[in-house]
Formats: C-alpha cells, structure tokens, sequence
C-alpha cells in the first residue's frame, strides 16, 4: 500500500500545555511597592478583565480573555482563549474554555475545560474531596467519571506563577508546585525559580516587573508579572509568547496563512536521505540534545553513549499470546478516561472486525488495517478521545494511536502508545504511535499501516498523553545524525 505523503505533528498537546501556563494567571495579591525612576506600578483592579495577544515568533495568532472575581472564601476565573493553528500547512480555528473556582492559597477547589476546534469537542470538569480530584470526561451524556488521588492540592496549570508570587518566593530561590493540567488529566510537579526584577514595556509605559520561570519537563517558560500580581507577558517553546494588550488591540486581526508551520519548525532536517524505511532491518542513529526523562532503551532500541540502534522486530517467534499475563502486561488491557475500551461501540466495532478463530497476530494486523483505512488523514486539534474518533472516523497520528489502543485492548491485546520522532521525505517529524503486546513488545502503526513500524520510528516516550508531555524538554534541542543503514 502506498505509504501516506504527510504525517501530523502530535504536539498540539505541547501547544495546549505551554497555553495553560501562560493562561489564568490570578492577580488578587496587594502590595506596596515604591515607583522606581520613571517606571511605572501597575494597580490591579477587581472584578479583573485582562486581554492577552498570544504570538508565534513575532506573528498574533490568538487572544485570550480573562475575568477574575473575589467571593467570601474563594476566587473564581473565567478564561477564554481564541487562536489559529497552521499545522502541515492547514490552519484551524481554536477556541479554548477554562473556568472555576480556587481556595485562598489559589490551588485548585473545581474547574471546566471545554476545547472546541472545526472537527473536535472535548470537556472536562471535575472538583476535588477531600484528597481526590473527581473528574468527569467525555461530551454530554456520554461522560465517565475517573478519580485521582492527591498527595496535596494541584493549582491548576496556569496557576503555577501566581502560587510563587503568593508564596514571596525570593530572588534565585527554586520552589516546586504541583499543577493540574486538564488537556492531558495528570498531575506534575513543576519547579519556579524567582529571577532578578527586570524592566519591561508594556502597552506604551515601562514596568517593573518580578521575573520567575518554570522548568516545565524540561521546557523553559518565563514570566513578568507587575509588583501586583498582574501576568504581564510570557515566553516559552517553539516562538510562542503572549503580552498584555488593551481589548481593542487584542480584536485585531490574527494572521492566518501566513504563520508558520508549527510542524516544520519543530522537526528535524535529516543528514541523509532514507528512500526505503519499510525495507530497513536496522539503522544507527546518533542523538545529542536529550534529557534523562526519555524512554530510548528498551525493546527493539539500543542505546549507549548517544548512539541509537533501532532493529526491525521478528514476529515470527513473537505472535502468541496465553491466558497467564503477567500483571505488569495485564494492565494494558485495562480501559482509561480517553482509552474506552470496555465500551459497547468500540467492543461492536471489534466484533465487526476480527474473528474468535483468528490468532493475536491476525487480530492485531486486521485492526491495524482497518483503522488505516477508515480513518480520514486530516490534522485536527483536539485531545484525542478513542470514542469520538470512531464516532469522527478522522483524525492525524494522535486520533489513530488512541483508537487502535482501545481497539486492540477490547480485543484481548495489550496495547500503549508511543510518541518520538519519524522519517519522511528529508526530515524527522513528531509523531504517535503504538506498541502492542504478542508475546513481545512490537510496534504498529496505523498511519501507515505497518506491524511491526519501520525502523526510522524513534521511541523517545512510551504512555499515555501525560507521559508524552516529556517530550517538551527536547523540542528544539534535539539534533539526529544517520550513521548507518542496513537492509
């Protein structure tokens, strides 16, 4: 079969997580501060309103709104957020949702995140009792509910500046803050540093301004908030900043196609050209730019001293599975909030593709094949949900990952997701993919229909779209030189 000529940068889930820090920033803290020279001290004022313009590499793409209100004990929020995202050269409109309400300390007591792009829709909501976030996913009358158990109280994403503006956090002096991102349902710890004040302008007038940046998973985010708590303007990954700006500025127009790509800027131009990878029994790569959070051992890779080896599974003696799993195995049979494996829809749908005769292997591959060539190629943005997707019946790698998970699961199969890098014509581009269990771990893809996937597929994480949030702390940094090819 022809091999698809484009594949999609999974990362809306980076773009979604670098927004949530940089929106709902929560400026209720008075204090006194003396004007320096002519640098002008912002006052806040309540019920906030604050517009945002939100930019890539210099270009508007997106504003965010926000309102704040202080109650008697708690404060409440309300952020909605506008952009438009050129992916592979499609460019979609974004609409983001996040309100709710926090404790005095500004973590988290109850919260609504509600993203809507031009195919996609997914909410979440949820409250915390006592030491459990109950959570409740999915559209309207189709929602399940999920608990997390807390060790202490999240705030939620965006939250993270404002809790170290709180805590008086000093000059050089690291803390860490747990958040609550809703785009991915996990929880992260996330270290604050205070910086030195620095100067700043600021819609006509220069701000001083308190400076802290975060290191989240390894990406760099930093903030200028006023001597009043008020979150000024943000940097972070892939060119992407926002700045405070009156309602009229942020009206304004938005680019559109002339953004840049966000899926060309983050891959990784090739050294070498790579004509045939489904041919390819095994290739060497060496790797500089990588943190300690990946997953690149294991498996069919190999790797030592930033050298990595992929070889091509052998299925042959790896495509039988038994009754006795071991539970670390096990596991991945299990359905998850987004993962709906034990539905009745996706078990029909299972039902509708293999027989109770054919063996895992037979299964695995006619599943693979049948997402392959049911599901619409198409960049979406969203927060993949296996359920909707097979009620969509499109989607980009993301969509296909976690529809062939809950499908292989419901099937009998052990499956995860993988996420890294994978060659296309000149270049490295993220991208989603699976791995399942048949006696073995072996890889699958069913963007291209291939089990096991061809080799120039880089696992750098393995797990859910938590886990894969790692791969934050390496993009951009990354770099990748083919040593070697071998058929």
């Amino acid at each position: 079969m022809h091999k698809i000529k484009w594949n999609i940068l999974w990362g809306v889930f980076i773009t979604i997580a670098f927004l949530m820090l940089l929106f709902i920033r929560l400026e209720f803290f008075q204090k006194n501060s003396e004007p320096v020279a002519d640098v002008q001290i912002i006052k806040s004022q309540r019920p906030q309103d604050t517009w945002m313009n939100i930019y890539q590499n210099g270009k508007k793409i997106g504003f965010v709104h926000r309102t704040f209100t202080t109650l008697e004990k708690r404060s409440h929020f309300n952020e909605t957020v506008f952009m438009q995202i050129n992916t592979m050269g499609v460019t979609q409109a974004l609409n983001i949702l996040t309100e709710g309400d926090l404790n005095p300390d500004m973590s988290l007591s109850s919260f609504n995140f509600d993203l809507n792009s031009n195919l996609f829709r997914f909410n979440a909501h949820g409250h915390v009792v006592k030491n459990k976030l109950i959570l409740f996913t999915g559209l309207p009358g189709v929602q399940e509910k999920s608990e997390i158990t807390l060790k202490d109280i999240p705030h939620i994403s965006g939250s993270i500046y404002d809790a170290a503006f709180h805590a008086d956090l000093e000059k050089n002096v690291t803390s860490s803050f747990s958040i609550f991102d809703p785009s991915t349902l996990s929880i992260r710890s996330v270290k604050v540093t205070r910086n030195a004040d620095e100067i700043i302008p600021i819609m006509g007038k220069r701000i001083l301004t308190n400076k802290y940046c975060a290191d989240f998973m390894g990406a760099k985010n930093c903030a200028w908030l006023s001597k009043e708590g008020d979150a000024l303007k943000e940097t972070g990954i892939l060119g992407l900043s926002t700045e405070k700006v009156s309602p009229q500025k942020a009206r304004e127009g938005i680019a559109d196609q002339g953004s840049i790509d966000f899926t060309q800027i983050s891959s990784i131009t090739s050294n070498v050209e790579i004509t045939e990878p489904e041919k390819l029994s095994k290739i060497k790569i060496k790797i500089d730019g990588i943190s300690g959070t990946l997953f690149l051992d294991g498996d069919r890779q190999s790797f030592h001293n930033n050298i990595l080896i992929i070889a091509r599974e052998n299925l042959s003696s790896s495509s039988t599975l038994n009754n006795n799993l071991p539970k670390d195995i096990a596991v991945f049979l299990k359905p998850a909030p987004l993962i709906q494996s034990d539905h009745p829809q996706i078990k029909a749908q299972v039902d509708k593709i293999i027989k109770p005769t054919d063996t895992a292997e037979q299964k695995a591959r006619k599943i693979v094949n049948w997402v392959y060539r049911n599901i619409e190629k198409k960049p979406v943005l969203s927060v993949p949900n296996a359920l909707e997707v097979l009620k969509n019946k499109v989607g980009d790698c993301n969509e296909h990952s976690v529809l062939l998970v809950a499908l292989l699961r419901a099937a009998g199969i052990p499956a995860q997701m993988e996420a890294g890098l994978v060659y296309l014509h000149g270049r490295f581009y993220w991208h989603a993919w699976n791995v399942l269990y048949l006696g073995k771990w072996v890889t699958a893809d069913a963007v291209f229909n291939q089990i096991p996937a061809d080799v120039t597929h880089i696992r750098l994480v393995r797990g859910d779209s938590g886990e894969q949030m790692n791969l934050m702390g390496v993009m951009g940094k990354i770099k990748l030189e083919v040593l070697e090819q071998i058929k």
